[in-house]
């Protein structure tokens, strides 16, 4: 957990893999650019939080939200809020049967 630390920059895209990570949660810090597809890099992910990271007037996260997230089969929580992503939320999400937050 690295949340509310001040973090400035952009996330690495492609995603590092990450195999045995099953929290990730950058919430509240000062990360823009494109939001990365965190599907190859973790896959057992259970919580991603990369919320609010309209800390200044960067804007946080833009692009899409790939569909590729609907193959985190794990996935629990997706908290993608605050920023300023756009397009629609694949249908391929509604597979997701242990997610119970979507923000």
């Amino acid at each position: 957990i690295l949340s509310d630390n001040s973090i400035v920059g952009v996330l690495p895209d492609p995603f590092p893999k990450l195999e045995h990570i099953r929290r990730f949660n950058i919430a509240n810090n000062d990360i823009n650019g494109s939001l990365p597809d965190f599907s190859r890099a973790t896959t057992r992910i259970r919580e991603l939080d990369i919320s609010n990271q309209r800390q200044t007037e960067n804007g946080g996260l833009t692009g899409t939200i790939s569909p590729d997230f609907s193959n985190l089969d794990y996935l629990s929580v997706l908290n993608l809020a605050f920023n300023n992503l756009t397009g629609a939320i694949s249908p391929d999400f509604s597979r997701l049967d242990d997610l119970t937050i979507l923000n």
